[in-house]
């Protein structure tokens, strides 16, 4: 479709491209691994853009003594602990690498001594310009008598004082400056004491009695942590001595991390690090879990489960009905953590399955949308007619669920096999799936996207569009299979940049990755991980004529994608207006 280009009179604005409406399909714009010298592989743990609009990509990667080295895009990164590999598999490093946005090297923070686990915790963008990591942590196997350390982007260690003579894990909180310099540390440590109902390998120690999750930070620095806790928390405060925190629902755990225990916790921070106030649910069931926190406008909002045990649960005021299987659990509070509204979904399982996993949340206007992998059936606990259910229980589904922010409100939802999705068919209707994470485009809010994998290296990792508003798909135009390959690819984290339209993209695999565009990477050390860029806004210079406006005509306003009017724009994409006139540019 042929634009008009609406130039400024500033020579500044005469080389803006045109945002082309038309074309929405994501362009590969480059993928490089990130990579730890081990067969046991590697994890993404998160990724986020700071304020600047660079990528900063947090995960493990392993490392032992035979095989000491982490690499990105084929350069050495960084050594991290020096594991005998003959007495366990590899140690977890801590890795924060900060990249621009053509995906080159500005900064990494690491790890050698600390083992760290994987798929727990998160990284945010804070509103100065730094990174917060929330990380679950033990010492390295043989290391118990040193301190746990970081080495920022200087080459300056920073020691977390923790010496101990067992191996148990803590949470780390880390603040990290935007030039990747460590600004401070915090250990939140768990009991190890074990309970009455103690027994087996763990009689007489519990070293692993809590589930992080996620997390993220607002505007003001506060920082929100979603935990399953199954032993007192000692979270330090700034008077300097410990909250804490003992959960309810732990009388029969025996001290077995594989089985279902312990509390809901929404544990919030101050921008220091210190106890803030916490959120948690009362009432008797067998577990309860915050699995996902997302900020949206000055609201908190909160996903997790509840495993009841035939009683109602409450959370502050509003009454919770689970069964005694999984029962997903949506809840909105403001930052002081007072919940606005709160729903429990029935579970019920599925030919004889049960699952809920892997799950994704995020706000855009009024809806509230969460994705995630199941074996399940959960249902609107105001109306058991709405509901969402996987189609087979052997192997694992993605859903995507549409809530009112505002209430609560059960809109709309959709199974991954509901669509004869294309790239084949076959597969998407039969392989496991997983939709790991939902996101609206501003430019296109009509559509929401989901990021996902089918494990099958022709479908690989994709992006799905759905209605924003009925969940109903698009077909067959709204499928990007945009990274294949990988051996048994699987989607991880993403992060995707409203000011740019760019989706930072992470996958795991344990052969070479092909994106869209064709490009091949090299094959990873055992199972490494894809970092990866895609545009989502497309750039036209498909134009039939430039109109020049004298800026003596009239003043110059500036409003985002939002519609929100912004005095001092940076980079990024923005509505101009001018007199009567207006169009997109990019700065």
């Amino acid at each position: 479709m042929k634009k008009n280009l609406l130039i400024l009179g500033s020579l500044a604005l005469l080389s803006l491209p045109v945002y082309a409406d038309s074309d929405m399909e994501p362009v590969a714009k480059w993928g490089n691994l990130l990579d730890g010298s081990t067969a046991a592989g590697d994890q993404a743990t998160g990724v986020t853009v700071d304020k600047d609009g660079n990528p900063v990509w947090f995960g493990n990667y392993g490392t032992t003594d035979a095989s000491p080295d982490v690499d990105y895009a084929g350069t050495f990164l960084y050594s991290g602990a020096l594991l005998n590999s003959a007495s366990n598999t590899q140690n977890n490093n801590y890795t924060l690498l900060k990249t621009d946005r053509d995906g080159n090297k500005m900064w990494c923070v690491y790890s050698n001594s600390g083992d760290f686990a994987n798929n727990s915790g998160f990284c945010a963008a804070t509103s100065d310009g730094g990174i917060i990591t929330v990380s679950k942590v033990r010492h390295t196997d043989g290391m118990t008598d040193r301190n746990i350390s970081l080495t920022d982007a200087t080459g300056k260690a920073h020691e977390v004082a923790w010496t101990c003579e067992r191996r148990f894990y803590s949470i780390l909180v880390t603040k990290v400056s935007s030039q990747g310099e460590i600004e401070w540390n915090r250990l939140i440590k768990a009991s190890t004491q074990p309970g009455p109902a103690a027994s087996g390998n763990y009689a007489d120690f519990w070293a692993d009695t809590f589930i992080l999750n996620s997390g993220t930070v607002d505007e003001k620095g506060n920082i929100y942590i979603s935990l399953n806790y199954r032993n007192p928390l000692y979270i330090p405060t700034v008077g300097g001595d410990d909250k804490v925190l003992t959960p309810a629902n732990t009388a029969s755990w025996n001290g077995d991390t594989q089985t279902a225990a312990g509390d809901f916790l929404l544990l919030s921070l101050d921008e220091n690090g210190y106890y803030r106030n916490d959120l948690v649910l009362s009432g008797s069931c067998s577990a309860s879990y915050c699995q996902n926190i997302v900020y949206d406008n000055g609201s908190v909002y909160a996903q997790g489960y509840i495993i009841g045990s035939g009683n109602t649960m409450q959370a502050d005021s509003f009454t919770l009905s689970p069964s005694n299987i999984m029962s997903p659990l949506f809840l909105k509070a403001d930052t002081d953590l007072k919940i606005n509204w709160a729903k429990c979904c029935p579970g019920e399982q599925v030919a004889g399955k049960n699952a809920f996993q892997s799950v994704g949340i995020s706000v855009y206007g009024n809806s509230f949308y969460v994705t995630g992998q199941y074996n399940l059936k959960f249902s609107d606990p105001d109306d058991s007619s709405k509901f969402v259910a996987s189609t087979q229980g052997a192997l694992r589904e993605g859903f995507i669920l549409r809530l009112d922010a505002a209430t609560g409100a059960w809109l709309a939802a959709r199974d991954s096999r509901d669509d004869d999705w294309n790239n084949p068919s076959a597969v998407a209707k039969t392989g496991l799936t997983g939709y790991l994470q939902p996101f609206v485009n501003p430019s296109t809010p009509e559509t929401v996207y989901v990021y996902g994998y089918v494990m099958n290296a022709a479908v690989g990792v994709f992006l799905r569009g759905y209605d924003a508003t009925t969940l109903e798909a698009n077909l067959p135009d709204m499928q990007y299979n945009i990274i294949t390959g990988g051996g048994v690819p699987s989607a991880q984290v993403i992060a995707f940049d409203d000011n740019t339209g760019s989706l930072y993209a992470t996958a795991r695999g344990n052969k070479a990755f092909t994106l869209s565009n064709g490009y091949t990477t090299p094959a990873p050390s055992g199972w490494g991980i894809l970092l990866s860029r895609f545009d989502l806004f497309h750039l036209s210079t498909d134009i039939d004529a430039v109109t020049i406006v004298e800026e003596s005509d009239a003043p110059v306003e500036y409003y985002n994608l939002q519609g929100i009017r912004v005095n001092n724009p940076d980079h990024g994409i923005y509505i101009v207006r001018k007199g009567s006139k207006t169009t997109k540019v990019i700065l």
